[in-house]
């Protein structure tokens, strides 16, 4: 039997605009943000306040908020009415000119996909998120017809 070890690395993209040391913070504030779920209220929004704009813009396709009590309010709602329920980035971060995206999921208390879908965010020179803009599913695909 084999007794090593797993190990993970961070895949990213980074173009034009932006620096690698950028891209792995982004990717460190998109992952706390997600981690605003699972704490209580007074951490959730200490938490939100360390990786993103004060003015942070959230919207999904059900919910919006702007600056980071209303986004720590908006997370306590969802986090209120689906108990146990967490996000988690399932992708490693592409990002160009203050912009990037990843593929997130959210999981049940039984650590079973319910979600997902992507999320773009707008970022600062400094790192922080200042717009995050999330979207559930997958795109739509073109529908094709034939007409004789």
């Amino acid at each position: 039997m084999n007794n090593g070890t797993v190990g993970r690395r961070e895949a990213a993209t980074v173009g034009a605009g932006t620096t690698l040391d950028v891209i792995q913070a982004v990717t460190t504030a998109a992952d706390r943000v997600h981690e605003a779920w699972a704490v209580d209220d007074d951490r959730r929004h200490g938490l939100l306040a360390e990786v993103c704009a004060s003015d942070v813009a959230y919207a999904n396709p059900l919910k919006s908020s702007t600056g980071t009590q209303a986004l720590a309010e908006l997370i306590a709602e969802l986090a209120t009415a689906y108990p146990g329920y967490v996000p988690a980035r399932t992708s490693g971060v592409d990002g160009h000119h203050g912009t990037a995206r990843y593929e997130w999921v959210l999981r049940d208390r039984a650590g079973q996909m319910v979600l997902g879908g992507i999320e773009i965010v707008r970022f600062t020179p400094d790192a922080r998120l200042s717009s995050i803009v999330s979207f559930f599913g997958q795109p739509p695909r073109p529908v094709y017809t034939y007409q004789a």
